[in-house]
């Protein structure tokens, strides 16, 4: 079933960001006299024909003294009044985001009438919707509505799509709200969706969609994924702790795109300061030979402070400067009781349905050996330390559960059910 030809249907369990959403242009409505573009200095810019209304929400017949000026063209700069302000991560419909991607700023408009508008100063108004950029910087949107193409002789007449919860008919005409976007494979070539607003998996196809959302939408991925501000090494939990006996780290590029899964502090005994660490996601659809390279050696943690967060759900760390300075020492039995009996778990576990069930051999079997080989290493050195048995029974954890907790979706695809934080 070709995506371009379909509703996408089922879990997307390798969706990944390959872009940081799109912008769409829109045809103005008429062409009316063009506003006198200005500097990108507290201007907002227009992706559509605008035209300007009082603080009621009524048109205006006349703006600053013409007529001409009630209705402004697509692509035109013009002022606004008042200050951009920072805000909490997605509290607001429309906004902009900061140069790391993980801050949000908005400049304040007025709702009426159930649209949002900003204020261009001398009691004029103009609809946010017709508005794409402010000072220069994308504006984004958490939500659009849009409508889906009619049944045709393409062989697209909808379908279901997303498992689970997220399951949602989608049906010809209809209207949709989406709040995401992504690229995904499609065969040779790479295939834009959005997803529907409200689920977790559930995307449709660009395709299928009559008119492109104004604003962009922030990126969809499954996992997390940051961006390295500069060659930044790859790192073992030892290879911190004692950098003067394990000394194997691989060097990832600047510019280089990393899904990680977990963020902790690390006691780094060379700086006498517990310093801010991701774990690289082991399991991913794609990756570079350097990443490849590095978590085959284990070396699954980089430095925080060497990235840009890029998207995906956002982490927390998992303890404190405190507890990542008390668990640098080595650990003793007493310390590795938990990993221990999760270890004693494999016959129960290797005996499941699920551990034998074919459909998961090359997922979550493979992962649960994998994470379950990690776990009998720690638990046999006599050097490793507190952190590293801790992330040991993290992982071996997250693994089993994820196996264990394995279900098929209605139409035959797997569920993903594997925990991200």
């Amino acid at each position: 079933m070709k995506l371009s030809k379909k509703i996408l249907l089922g879990s997307i369990a390798n969706v990944l960001a390959l872009g940081a959403g799109f912008i769409v242009s829109q045809q103005p409505i008429s062409t009316p006299v063009a506003a006198a573009t200005t500097s990108n200095n507290n201007t907002l810019k227009l992706i559509h024909g605008a035209y300007v209304y009082n603080k009621k929400g009524k048109r205006l017949t006349k703006y600053r003294g013409s007529w001409s000026k009630t209705h402004l063209c697509k692509g035109t700069n013009i002022k606004y009044t008042g200050t951009i302000q920072p805000i909490e991560k997605d509290s607001k419909q429309y906004y902009l985001l900061n140069d790391d991607n993980y801050n949000q700023s908005w400049l304040p408009y007025k709702k009426i009438n159930g649209k949002y508008y900003y204020s261009i100063g001398h009691g004029g108004y103009i609809n946010a919707a017709n508005v794409n950029e402010i000072n220069g910087q994308p504006l984004y949107i958490a939500n659009a509505t849009v409508t889906v193409k009619p049944k045709d002789n393409h062989g697209f007449s909808g379908g279901y799509t997303g498992s689970g919860k997220s399951r949602t008919l989608v049906k010809p005409g209809q209207k949709l709200r989406v709040d995401r976007i992504t690229k995904i494979p499609d065969g040779n070539s790479i295939s834009k969706v959005y997803r529907i607003a409200g689920t977790t998996d559930a995307f449709i196809y660009s395709g299928n969609i009559k008119t492109q959302p104004r604003q962009q939408l922030a990126t969809y991925t499954m996992y997390t994924y940051v961006g390295l501000k500069q060659n930044s090494n790859a790192y073992s939990i030892s290879s911190i702790l004692k950098p003067e006996i394990t000394n194997k780290n691989i060097t990832l590029a600047k510019n280089e795109d990393l899904p990680v899964i977990r963020e902790l502090y690390i006691w780094v005994p060379k700086d006498n300061k517990a310093e801010l660490f991701y774990r690289l996601n082991y399991y991913t659809p794609e990756f570079t030979s350097d990443f490849h390279n590095a978590i085959t050696n284990q070396l699954f943690y980089i430095k925080a402070a060497d990235t840009n967060y890029l998207s995906g759900p956002q982490l927390t760390p998992a303890n404190t400067p405190e507890e990542a300075q008390k668990d640098a020492k080595i650990s003793t039995t007493a310390d590795k009781q938990d990993l221990q009996k999760l270890i004693d778990q494999e016959k129960t576990i290797t005996a499941s349905a699920n551990y034998k069930n074919e459909t998961y051999v090359n997922t979550y079997k493979a992962q649960y050996d994998e994470a379950l080989k990690q776990a009998k290493a720690v638990n046999s050195s006599t050097s490793a330390s507190i952190t590293e048995v801790k992330e040991a029974v993290w992982y071996l954890t997250t693994q089993q559960q994820a196996l264990v907790n394995a279900t098929k979706t209605s139409n035959g695809n797997v569920e993903d059910t594997m925990p991200v934080n």
